[in-house]
């Protein structure tokens, strides 16, 4: 009696605990199904209104718009995709692309249950994927709204919902019209009409049954069966869609056995492509179109378009276009190119960027973001980590007298001033307004390389930078936006901002891709920094830089020569404005007159560029008052967070408190440095003999 008892008592429990096991069951499942609504909630709310639809226009184009909104060129990638009306496309191609992808397409109302069965039946036969089991609405609908984003089932309950609302807005024969531009044959073919004419040649209302079985047949695996060297598996895929098509009763056997001995002659449109795919600021348009190649891959911009809005300004980037293309005609023997960069100080953005004097579309090669020899336009970054480590003053004496030093190889390295004089114990603010090299080199001694390298990294140069002692001289070489973005951190008083041109990208739907929103980070304490930025303007307004003085407008910069004059730089500022501007040679054309350096010919072309520029802008700050008082009067707050997605960032958003942490400056021996002989590069890098 025990027995039993114990045994009711077991099986009371055990139906207790599967009861509420039922209902917790119950309530996971009301939940569940609660949250996955939601979330198919949340991505139908990202659908564009599909009244669009009614106009629809495919396009396939790169816009790329200026700083204001404003359109500055619009490319076409390849043959634009072709909205065929529905009567012109043959009905062996509409008999083809049913047969191989929806045979119910008229029957049902955006989803197919008998198809997902059938798929479902197929590949589980198969052990693989096989068959799929989406309708051409939901093909459709994914194409337009969902061309990118992972294939989750939440996605595809939203495209459901999509294909819902395309049936209920549109007709059978305009959706299969829409379906028919939008689907990707492969072989970088967008539509049937795009198609026909990478396959076959020929426009496709002249497509005939062979070939439109071969087409609809690369609807399942594009990219693998639109391949030249798969098609042996494409004919394959073919006949089963001819196969398909006797058995949905579109053609007899004696049709598709007559289609399947027929020989596909293929053969590719050729398609007129303009010389130039672009005109306006071809430097800076071929730069953006490369970071957005990376970004983006090409089924998106081909699927979609792009709008890209950029941080160009018009106004500079013409300036310096025009500044460029006048000043290489009266450039000295010698220097064949030139380059110019302006980032704004504020934010970083690139307002103007040119790789080159000439013609773009004969010489493509864009100086601006290529390396060269930098010269004494990176001596400011040696002096600063003195000033940060404690070591010098502007006010601190340096000797300014031979230096001399055996390399390991045993060859005494001996460089020199530019005008082969010494002139004793001088101040750090003459040392680096008269440029010279003797002082610097000292001063390099004094805090050592590896500090110096940290200071220039921290700055914004990320080109290789060699470790030795010519690197005082500027032995390395480094690109105009490194050095222009270098000295906007000074500018800025020590907070570096990473370049940047692109503001945000969105689709020709007005759908948002992406969105930049640069970062500022402290790097450099104020006080020092700013030591350094008003020796500077004293570069400017009595030293080396005299050339890039400007009327009632304050300016602070270093000029750059390196040796025989094959680069030479001027780097400088104004309130708003960094800009780099870089000219140079080869040695098979060796500079003509001695007197040519960075002061003599690009302070003259910077001082040119920003008389363009400021012609057409206002005065950003009273006349005459220096850049260091402004900004040590208006620089304040968190010393990392991002900036405003505006034109310009306020002051204010900059903390001058924060301080630099580096490595202790050291008193270290000289670097040894072999001697080289090495010439200047195709790709634009000069390296030279520092032996003598």
């Amino acid at each position: 009696m025990n027995d039993l008892g114990g045994m009711r008592d077991f099986l009371r429990s055990t139906f207790t605990i599967l009861k509420m096991l039922g209902q917790v069951g119950l309530v996971m499942l009301i939940l569940g199904g609660t949250v996955v609504g939601l979330l198919v909630i949340q991505e139908v709310n990202h659908l564009p209104n599909i009244d669009y639809l009614k106009n629809y226009k495919p396009i396939d184009s790169i816009s790329i718009y200026d700083r204001n909104d404003k359109l500055i060129e619009r490319i076409n990638l390849g043959m634009p995709r072709t909205l065929i009306p529905f009567n012109q496309v043959p009905v062996c191609m509409q008999q083809a692309v049913l047969a191989a992808e929806d045979k119910n397409f008229y029957k049902h109302g955006g989803m197919s249950f008998q198809g997902i069965l059938r798929a479902s039946f197929a590949n589980a036969k198969a052990l693989k994927m096989v068959e799929g089991g989406s309708t051409i609405t939901q093909q459709l609908a994914k194409n337009l709204f969902f061309p990118d984003v992972k294939r989750t089932g939440i996605v595809k309950l939203a495209e459901v919902v999509a294909s819902y609302r395309l049936e209920e807005k549109y007709t059978k024969e305009q959706l299969f019209s829409l379906y028919l531009t939008e689907i990707y044959f492969g072989n970088g073919a967008r539509g049937i009409e795009q198609a026909a004419h990478n396959y076959f040649g020929k426009k496709a209302s002249n497509l005939n049954l062979p070939e439109s079985a071969f087409l609809a047949g690369i609807i399942r695996a594009p990219s693998f069966l639109g391949s030249k060297d798969k098609r042996k598996e494409a004919m394959v895929r073919q006949k089963q869609v001819l196969r398909a098509m006797v058995e949905c009763g579109f053609i007899s056997e004696s049709d598709c056995l007559l289609a399947e001995s027929q020989p596909l002659v293929f053969k590719r449109a050729e398609v007129a492509k303009p010389s130039q795919p672009f005109s306006h600021y071809p430097y800076f348009t071929a730069l953006v179109l490369e970071s957005v190649r990376r970004q983006f891959d090409s089924r998106t911009i081909g699927l979609n378009g792009l709008e890209i809005y950029t941080t160009i300004d018009p106004i500079a980037q013409e300036a310096a276009e025009q500044t460029l293309a006048s000043e290489i005609r009266r450039a000295p023997a010698g220097i064949e190119e030139e380059a110019l960069v302006s980032l704004s100080v504020k934010d970083g953005a690139v307002r103007a960027l040119v790789g080159g004097a000439h013609d773009y579309w004969k010489n493509q090669w864009n100086s601006a973001v290529n390396p060269h020899t930098a010269g004494s336009a990176l001596k400011p970054f040696i002096y600063l980590t003195a000033f940060m480590g404690g070591v010098l003053t502007p006010e601190s004496t340096v000797q300014d007298i031979p230096f001399k030093m055996t390399q390991e190889t045993g060859v005494e390295w001996a460089p020199k001033n530019y005008d082969g004089k010494y002139m004793g114990e001088i101040t750090v603010r003459e040392a680096l307004c008269q440029s010279r090299n003797m002082c610097t080199i000292r001063v390099m001694e004094q805090v050592g390389i590896t500090n110096v390298i940290d200071t220039l990294r921290a700055a914004g140069i990320r080109s290789n930078l060699a470790p030795t002692m010519a690197l005082a001289l500027g032995s390395s070489a480094v690109t105009p936006l490194e050095l222009a973005s270098a000295y906007g951190t000074l500018a800025r008083g020590g907070v570096a901002v990473t370049p940047w041109m692109i503001r945000e990208v969105k689709d020709s739907r007005g759908q948002l891709l992406d969105r930049y929103v640069p970062v500022i980070h402290r790097v450099f304490p104020f006080e020092q920094t700013s030591w350094l930025v008003d020796i500077l303007t004293e570069v400017v307004r009595r030293g080396t830089g005299t050339q890039a003085r400007l009327a009632n407008r304050p300016v602070a910069g270093k000029t750059g020569t390196a040796d025989k004059a094959k680069d030479i730089w001027f780097v400088g500022f104004t309130p708003d404005m960094v800009t780099a501007v870089w000219g140079g040679g080869d040695e098979k054309s060796p500079v003509a007159d001695k007197h040519v350096t960075g002061g003599t010919v690009m302070a003259r072309v910077f001082r040119q560029y920003n008389q363009r520029y400021y012609a057409n802008q206002a005065t950003p700050i009273p006349a005459g008052e220096l850049p260091t008082s402004r900004y040590a009067t208006s620089i304040g707050s968190p010393a990392t967070k991002p900036i405003s997605h505006s034109n310009d960032v306020p002051y204010s958003e900059i903390d001058p408190s924060q301080s630099y942490q580096q490595a202790p400056v050291q008193q270290v021996a000289p670097v040894a440095r072999p001697a080289a002989s090495v010439v200047r590069s195709q790709k634009g890098v000069t390296e030279y003999n520092w032996s003598h």
